[in-house]
């Protein structure tokens, strides 16, 4: 079993702990908690006690802990500060003003897609996923351009040992299918996600580069299949394409 750092305080990573399970779960008891995080109750209840001090958790009526909105408030700090999502926020707008579906801008972590902005569809039936939420990168247009924008090394390290999650019959399982997609995606220069994330939707997405020329971001439009055709996604194809090109541009990327 792997020692930890020498510096690392257990509570702090105790606390965080209390703080990505009520992430998961959103609301537990102080009883719950114990048991799924193996603490004693006595424990538990002052690590939870002190977290509500410092407006991290709140407590319901039925004393049920849950996550309190100081934590999206940190969390929208950070994405404010990030200068892709600041500079892409107005284009997602126009984007879904235009074609009436979700607008979404990921970023890169790990071997997951991270929603960093995006525009709900005025529509009953949409896409619904929040800012925040980690999908796997081989199911999703938005993490498929961004790995095919990296080398393959880098790629065949990201998923050394991991499995191909399969979420739909659609889903990509094989690193050898997924290189080649890569390939094809990096020559088209967008990539598509048909039904592989979730049966019956699908999704379009164009990198976003750097000044450094680097892929650090995706801008996709997403919607239901029945909406969201072949046909369609060929004719909204341009505009993204067009979009992220500029939100590159203000990025200082300068195509060579």
């Amino acid at each position: 079993m792997k020692k930890p750092p020498y510096y690392q305080i257990k509570s702090l990573e105790k606390a965080k702990n209390i703080l990505e399970l009520l992430a998961v779960e959103g609301e537990l008891s102080v009883s719950e908690i114990g048991k799924k995080l193996v603490m004693h109750r006595s424990h538990a209840h002052r690590f939870l006690a002190t977290l509500r001090s410092l407006g991290l958790l709140e407590q319901s009526e039925d004393a049920r802990y849950r996550l309190s909105f100081k934590l999206f408030e940190w969390g929208m700090v950070v994405a404010n500060r990030m200068e892709v999502r600041q500079i892409a926020h107005s284009f997602l707008l126009d984007l879904k003003a235009r074609h009436e579906e979700t607008t979404n801008l990921g970023i890169l972590d790990g071997i997951d897609v991270v929603y960093a902005d995006k525009i709900e569809s005025s529509h009953l039936l949409r896409m619904d996923l929040a800012i925040g939420c980690h999908v796997p990168l081989h199911c999703t247009a938005l993490g498929k351009v961004m790995l095919a924008n990296r080398p393959e090394m880098d790629v065949r390290k990201l998923f050394h040992k991991k499995k191909l999650e399969r979420r739909t019959p659609n889903t990509i399982t094989s690193i050898s299918e997924l290189l080649g997609q890569l390939t094809e995606i990096r020559e088209k220069g967008y990539a598509v996600d048909d039904e592989e994330l979730a049966l019956g939707v699908r999704c379009i997405a164009v990198p976003i580069f750097n000044y450094t020329g680097n892929c650090i971001a995706a801008i996709s439009i997403a919607g239901p299949s029945l909406r969201m055709t072949i046909e369609k996604m060929e004719k909204i194809k341009p505009d993204v394409m067009a979009v992220a090109k500029t939100v590159s541009m203000r990025l200082g990327f300068e195509k060579r």
